[in-house]
């Protein structure tokens, strides 16, 4: 326990949020939004960025990264709801440029810090190895919000709600997951359950992001790998592996 006890926050804080980004990863692929998480997470990240390089003092502080993170993200969600009814056809496109213009703002504010290229590395890669029990609150608030929405405001799901919604949740995932992971927690399972031959697909979906987090875990600490890239390719290989399998099994029978 004494060894290995640091653990027990990042994975809980990787499990949780596997839960979180199943729920929202379906609807994302149900809208064919799939680059939503992409800018979202990219515009949390030039939010956060921002902060570092205009307001130091609070830089280290979670709770004022994530205000500045949410304050982006809600905006753009604004932006999509002002948007959807008017270039539905279109949508995922605008959300494309989203994603391209934070790309290019967090280069121009990571031009300007003498520590950028550390910054925006975290940001990519995560941190979630060397999370502490405090990083587990705001992840653990925003499971028990979306636990809320789905038992008793499922609409929420359906509408326009569904992109602020998303904006509460992105902040606290992508400072402890970073964008990849954060990005393939959120459309690997959801995608691989759609080729399964399976009525369990919730079941199958967060098996494959457990069985993966874990996986990710000791590759990172054996060969001190990032997490985020580790756990990445653990799931991409956890769901082919999966969904092969699973077909092969249709095709003898």
């Amino acid at each position: 326990m004494s060894a290995y006890g640091w653990m027990l926050a990042p994975l809980l804080i990787g499990f949780i949020s596997l839960w979180i980004n199943w729920i929202l990863g379906r609807q994302v692929l149900e809208r064919g939004v799939i680059f939503i998480d992409l800018a979202m997470a990219q515009m949390a990240a030039v939010g956060m960025l921002a902060m570092e390089l205009w307001w130091p003092q609070y830089s280290s502080s979670l709770w004022w990264k994530m205000l500045a993170a949410s304050v982006v993200t809600f905006s753009m969600a604004g932006l999509l709801c002002f948007f959807e009814g008017r270039i539905k056809t279109h949508l995922e496109a605008f959300i494309g440029l989203f994603y391209v213009l934070a790309a290019c703002a967090a280069m121009l504010l990571v031009a300007q810090q003498p520590h950028g290229k550390e910054s925006i590395e975290s940001l990519l890669n995560g941190r979630l190895l060397w999370a502490q029990w405090q990083d587990v609150i705001p992840v653990l608030v925003i499971a028990l919000a979306t636990l809320i929405v789905v038992r008793y405001r499922s609409c929420w799901l359906q509408g326009k709600a569904f992109y602020f919604l998303f904006a509460v949740a992105i902040p606290p995932l992508v400072i402890n997951l970073g964008v990849y992971l954060e990005f393939a927690s959120l459309i690997i399972p959801a995608l691989a359950v759609c080729y399964l031959p399976w009525q369990r697909k919730t079941a199958a979906g967060l098996a494959i992001g457990y069985i993966a987090m874990m996986a990710g875990f000791a590759a990172s600490l054996y060969w001190d790998w990032p997490i985020g890239p580790a756990v990445v390719f653990a799931m991409i290989l956890c769901a082919a592996v999966m969904v092969f399998g699973a077909q092969a099994r249709v095709l003898r029978q």
